[in-house]
């Protein structure tokens, strides 16, 4: 084999050779790719719920680790609303003990003492509390949720008060479970201020 032939196979090699590293080169890159998009995505399950109620079963709703839809934030400020504002001094410690499952550790204490406060004073007075909702507002990329409403209060079987009130609820996720950061009424000029109005124990003042 002449001198001039090594030299071309030698090139045919060399040629081949850069083409499989620029072969292996992107296909490395595709690779890191993946693994840059895979270590990115949420692993979140998002999992769909078809309440079992009926006037309910028109509005799904989902769940993942990181967050949920708008409906469930709505269900279960309502759900907190009533636990809240809705009862009498024999269903206060019951409401209570419900209403503590749902509240972030970080604020149950103080909101703990606050509800047995109202409730004490509940007995006390023998006052009866009743809140309807009417309308549901929920915040812009945040899980807060505006109830508008109307709050009777009973002494005994007098209507002493009848008002519309409205109240902000703030909640969070965290593994997929919600959990109530505030509970305040609010203001109709501005609902969704980040600066509370009166406690929730203000309701029944």
């Amino acid at each position: 084999m002449n001198r001039q032939q090594q030299i071309k196979d030698i090139g045919v090699v060399m040629a081949e050779k850069r083409q499989w590293q620029y072969i292996a080169s992107g296909l490395l890159l595709a690779l890191l790719l993946l693994m840059v998009v895979l270590m990115g995505k949420s692993h979140d399950t998002k999992t769909i719920f078809v309440p079992p109620n009926a006037e309910l079963a028109q509005k799904p709703f989902w769940v993942a680790d990181s967050g949920a839809s708008p409906e469930y934030f709505q269900m279960t400020a309502d759900y907190v609303a009533q636990l809240a504002l809705t009862g009498d001094a024999k269903s206060a410690a019951y409401s209570i003990d419900r209403l503590m499952g749902v509240v972030h550790p970080s604020i149950r204490g103080v909101l703990k003492a606050e509800l047995d406060a109202a409730a004490l004073k509940m007995k006390a007075e023998n006052v009866t509390q009743a809140f309807y909702p009417v309308e549901y507002s929920m915040g812009d990329n945040r899980p807060v949720v505006v109830i508008k409403g109307t709050l009777k209060t009973w002494v005994g079987d007098k209507l002493t008060s009848n008002r519309d009130a409205l109240y902000r609820l703030t909640f969070s996720m965290e593994a997929g479970r919600i959990y109530l950061m505030e509970f305040v009424e609010t203001s109709p000029h501005d609902p969704f201020n980040t600066a509370p109005a009166n406690p929730i124990t203000g309701a029944t003042s």
